[in-house]
């Protein structure tokens, strides 16, 4: 019997608990789980009808390297993932010929918006099996906490897993850093 592959895609612009809540139920069904960050060259960023802002500067403080890092202390030492093999890696959703994945990959979509339904849409066409998981009553927001990293205070700690916190202000730091010496 082969693999069970699961592929979740965002841009993680941080990581945060809802999408440690997809990673934990994906860990219920599949044997290894694929996360796929988008946008992964914020030089290249693409306009999209179905999203006013995921192509935007504010909405992508975070480079490539810095969410893998992020992810990764999010996940580390999670015991409901310890029973499956997750990998990271670049997922330009404008280049379906550079999606590096199984044929048999099953991508998960939560649908909030027609942002990710289009995600769906884009993953059927390209001959993939499809997942969607059931929304929470509630969004996390993503935006919310980057304004709130923005702001300098502290709400954002309780929308992240506890071990990230660390990370994702020191390489918010480090934009923000950036961005003042440009």
């Amino acid at each position: 019997m082969s693999e069970r592959v699961a592929c979740f895609t965002g841009r993680f612009q941080p990581f945060h608990l809802q999408h440690l809540e997809v990673l934990s139920a994906l860990s219920q069904k599949f044997e290894r789980i694929i996360i796929g960050v988008t946008n992964p060259d914020l030089k290249n960023l693409q306009e999209h009808g179905a999203s006013a802002h995921r192509h935007t500067d504010a909405a992508n403080p975070f480079a490539y390297e810095a969410r893998v890092k992020i992810i990764e202390c999010s996940i580390m030492g999670i015991s409901k993932l310890s029973n499956v093999k997750i990998q990271v890696i670049p997922f330009d959703l404008t280049r379906p010929e550079s999606w590096n994945i199984p044929e048999e990959t099953v991508f998960a979509v939560r649908i909030f918006s027609p942002w990710e339904a289009s995600k769906l849409s884009l993953f059927t066409d390209q001959g993939f099996q499809t997942l969607e998981l059931p929304a929470p009553a509630s969004k996390l927001s993503a935006s919310d906490i980057r304004l709130s990293l923005l702001a300098n205070n502290s709400t954002w700690k309780s929308s992240v897993v506890p071990e990230a916190i660390a990370t994702i202000k020191k390489e918010w730091d480090l934009v923000t850093s950036l961005k003042a010496s440009a």
